[in-house]
């Protein structure tokens, strides 16, 4: 939701509301979050939720908002001088998740199911970081091939999928960073 568009004072209510889904995702379960259990979690009324939030989609929509922007964070505190710098990011937000974000992107995704535009803002983001990936190399695909081996370790992570085990995950994360270093 775009802090423009919202009333005076609302952002903050905004803020625990969406903490109190990701609450609610996380202890509860991605199919539990409702207008409902995040009024009571944030100790609000169902009336002071929907004036922030107007739906359940508005709320997801909220949700993924605000990990777009936890994801620019984290690519944003790579150093600067950092070789392929976005695909380093891209690979931290893999290996450094946020607490309850599995249960929130299974929630987003339940939601695009049903809402495919829902995504609209996703793509568009990553459309623009993959854009970013590629100019800042000469060997756009070995980038892409890290970009996509990257997409695998999240929907792995996020479908709880075998990944080989504790020792060949690092050894795979390893050659990642070594695809990285190894780009110009």
């Amino acid at each position: 939701m775009n802090s423009k568009s919202q009333p005076a004072g609302s952002t903050n209510a905004s803020l625990k509301i969406l903490e109190a889904a990701r609450a609610v995702a996380s202890r509860d379960g991605a199919g539990k979050i409702t207008i409902d259990a995040v009024a009571q979690e944030a100790g609000l009324s169902k009336g002071g939720v929907l004036y922030n939030f107007p739906s359940k989609k508005a709320l997801i929509s909220g949700l993924l908002d605000q990990m777009i922007s936890a994801h620019r964070d984290l690519i944003e505190a790579v150093p600067e001088q950092a070789q392929s710098r976005t695909l380093r990011g891209h690979l931290e937000t893999v290996l450094k998740p946020r607490d309850g974000d599995v249960d929130l992107s299974m929630a987003i995704l339940a939601a695009a199911a049903s809402d495919p535009q829902l995504l609209d803002s996703l793509r568009a983001e990553m459309s623009e970081q993959i854009e970013h990936i590629l100019s800042e190399t000469q060997d756009a695909s070995t980038a892409m091939v890290v970009v996509l081996a990257i997409q695998g370790l999240r929907f792995q992570n996020l479908l709880k999928l075998p990944d080989g085990g504790a020792v060949t995950r690092a050894r795979a994360v390893e050659r990642l960073r070594t695809l990285i270093d190894e780009l110009e």
